[in-house]
């Protein structure tokens, strides 16, 4: 008896052993889960002309210039001058932001601008317009920067120009410079001022982007 006994709790023990092997063992679990949703900063496209806060306007971008007619022709002749004033902003709700424009003038320095007040040329990255002060081409600071709103659009109280003058002493050498390519291009780059913890980013820092963000290093 106690021999079959022995062979009987053999038996049993190879078929709980079996079960343990090619069944499945019950642990306890638990899964849980959290969604984070975040907000993301940005620069919004303004919508209100610059000079007149009731007056709506359609643009692509954070560039605006008031007073060039897109569709009217523009011959450059000595000694004549061109309305051309852009203005960088904001919309609403963007973040506060430090401003940098570059020009590209595809002409010779007889091509020029004078920069207006509470704007600054970056040392070492402009060109030299013909007369003295006066600029063809380079990258240029707005000095104050723009402080974002909730409720508007915020704009550089000024132009970086007002105008492209064409020296008296132009030829026809200084508008044909060696390609088709007759054109004055206006940049905009918008940089956060604040990091996440509300205090300024470093202007060196803001500037060297500024300048990769032109290829100018």
């Amino acid at each position: 008896m106690e021999k079959k006994r022995n062979v009987l709790l053999v038996i049993l023990g190879v078929i709980l052993a079996v079960g343990v092997i090619g069944g499945t063992v019950a642990w306890l679990t638990r899964t849980s889960t959290l969604t984070n949703t975040f907000t993301v900063g940005n620069f919004e496209t303004p919508v209100t002309d610059p000079t007149d806060s009731t007056k709506s306007i359609n643009i692509d971008g954070n560039l605006y210039e008031p007073s060039w007619d897109k569709n009217a022709e523009h011959k450059l002749l000595p000694g004549n001058e061109y309305a051309k004033d852009p203005y960088v902003g904001i919309g609403a709700g963007s973040e506060d932001g430090v401003v940098y424009v570059y020009v590209k003038n595809n002409f010779s320095n007889k091509v020029y601008f004078n920069i207006n007040n509470g704007w600054s040329a970056v040392s070492g990255y402009t060109t030299a317009g013909y007369k003295s002060g006066s600029y063809t081409s380079g990258l240029f600071k707005y000095d104050a920067g723009l402080t974002a709103k909730n409720d508007g659009d915020s704009w550089t109280t000024t132009p970086l120009f007002s105008k492209v003058e064409v020296a008296e002493e132009a030829n026809s050498s200084d508008f044909n410079t060696g390609n088709d390519d007759k054109t004055i291009i206006v940049s905009s780059f918008l940089h956060q001022a604040k990091d996440d913890n509300g205090d300024p980013i470093d202007g060196t820092e803001i500037l060297n982007a500024a300048k990769d963000a032109f290829n100018l290093n």
